[in-house]
């Protein structure tokens, strides 16, 4: 019987260190090179002493209770044979525990393991909080280590491409005005071979509904257009998308804390709807 554990326990110990072997990416890899002991004190500091902060970080800290509710409300932690490594109270302790303890002092490959942590055994979905007896935000706690990790570059590399395409066009996917305008035109035809005389209005001022879709629906996935199309011609909705830059509800800076960029995404959304006049912002999924 002994025999038969040792083994099963090895087995146990080969398939986790599978799942948790670190898959290459150049955003942790390449960046990892160019951080520096100081650099990273700096900004794990200047984040934990921001405004009301710190006491958003240490008070849940003191009050967790380490009670694991909130482990059986993860699926990492589920789906990983109740790793207790992957509870979202062992997340905290991996992350953020350690930052604040040690005060910033950390080497860059620390850095590198936190930002593998936060971003890529975690969706900052919160179910966890709804668990935990105290309502510990958690999903905001990782958030803001994710924010350390930005401002460091430590970010995966698409989802860094796609904030700053963003950052710089409003769009996901680096889209120009003139190929999203060509996309809903593109769309309409198709749509009026199944509806007859069916529209997608552009910049249509008063209208009841504005539509927002994400970036990547004019970029490689433009049948989903056709199919919102027929969705409101059917059912008979005032509706309109919008003719100018802000029409990406694609918000990707939210994902790695890009307050910047995540702001003047919803800013831009917002400032269509005020300009046309609309009395409903519908967005994509």
């Amino acid at each position: 019987m002994a025999e038969v554990s040792a083994k099963e326990n090895v087995k146990k110990k080969d398939w986790v260190e599978l799942k948790r072997k670190p898959v290459k990416d150049p955003g942790f890899d390449e960046t990892v090179k160019t951080l520096t002991p100081e650099k990273i004190e700096k900004v794990v500091n200047a984040v934990l002493n921001a405004g009301k902060n710190s006491g958003r970080f240490i008070a849940p800290l003191e009050t967790c209770i380490h009670c694991a509710l909130c482990s059986e409300a993860c699926h990492w932690y589920l789906s990983h044979d109740k790793d207790p490594t992957y509870a979202p109270v062992a997340k905290v302790k991996m992350t953020l525990w350690e930052l604040i303890k040690r005060k910033g002092k950390v080497s860059p490959e620390f850095m590198k393991q936190v930002a593998r942590i936060v971003f890529c055994e975690c969706n900052l979905c919160r179910r966890c909080s709804m668990y935990c007896p105290f309502g510990l935000d958690v999903a905001y706690q990782i958030g803001m280590v994710r924010r350390m990790c930005f401002l460091l570059g430590l970010v995966p590399q698409n989802i860094l491409d796609q904030t700053n395409s963003l950052s710089a066009t409003l769009t996901q996917l680096w889209i120009t005005q003139a190929d999203w305008i060509d996309s809903i035109q593109w769309q309409e035809e198709e749509v009026r071979a199944d509806i007859k005389n069916a529209r997608i209005p552009i910049g249509k001022e008063g209208a009841e509904v504005m539509w927002c879709p994400l970036g990547t629906e004019p970029k490689v996935a433009a049948y989903h257009i056709a199919r919102m199309a027929k969705i409101m011609n059917v059912a008979g909705i005032d509706w309109t998308v919008p003719a100018e830059d802000g029409w990406d509800s694609a918000n990707m800076g939210m994902f790695i804390r890009d307050m910047e960029t995540m702001q003047r995404v919803v800013r831009g959304i917002f400032d269509n709807a005020a300009r046309l006049r609309v009395k409903r912002i519908v967005l994509t999924e």
